[in-house]
């Protein structure tokens, strides 16, 4: 009886060689190297979908919390009626864990821009403002800013006013406010889009 070397078989040889071939080879080096700057545009991309996003949570947030007007929140009084908070308190319920009955529009940015277990800075409720007063001047039927256009802090505070009076004008409506949330998000989706 002969016996074959399993060495010399075609099949077992090429496996052999395969196996030397890849332990001899220079394993792959990672590509340490800083990614890409990002380009303008998808800086700006970027900074659209962070606001796109915390309007989005602003909106859920009115519907779910409640709109006010005249004040930045409404409370609960110890008799069970809900009152508008004063200006002092309502420093105190910039904190989203303190129970509101309803926030204004701007009091429902400040939540989020204060909440430290969300992704909204700062700046993206500042872009939220901009845009919501672009949309609100679209809605009066005037020409707007192009949409992620960044205002001078002074221009920010005079939308933050407007918005306010916007905001508690007589007769306003959850609804109109909702709108107003939703075109803002729109003007975002259609400027990502151009």
């Amino acid at each position: 009886m002969t016996r074959s070397d399993p060495l010399v078989q075609t099949g077992s040889i090429r496996d052999v060689l395969a196996r030397a071939w890849s332990s001899w080879r220079t394993p792959v080096v990672p590509d340490y190297s800083p990614a890409p700057a990002a380009s303008p545009r998808e800086r700006w991309l970027w900074r659209l979908d962070r606001i796109r996003d915390t309007l989005e949570q602003a909106r859920v947030m009115l519907e779910q919390q409640g709109w006010t007007s005249g004040a930045w929140f409404t409370v609960r009084q110890p008799s069970g009626e809900p009152r508008p908070a004063s200006t002092a308190e309502a420093f105190g319920l910039r904190d989203p864990r303190q129970e509101v009955l309803g926030a204004c529009l701007v009091g429902t940015l400040v939540r989020l821009a204060d909440d430290p277990d969300s992704a909204p800075s700062v700046s993206d409720v500042w872009g939220c403002v901009d845009e919501l007063y672009e949309a609100m001047h679209e809605a009066m039927g005037h020409d707007s800013f192009p949409p992620g256009r960044v205002y001078a802090h002074q221009q920010r505070q005079a939308h933050l006013q407007a918005l306010t009076a916007w905001n508690d004008a007589p007769g306003r409506t959850r609804e109109q406010v909702l709108d107003l949330v939703d075109r803002a998000i729109a003007r975002t989706l259609v400027a990502a889009c151009v």
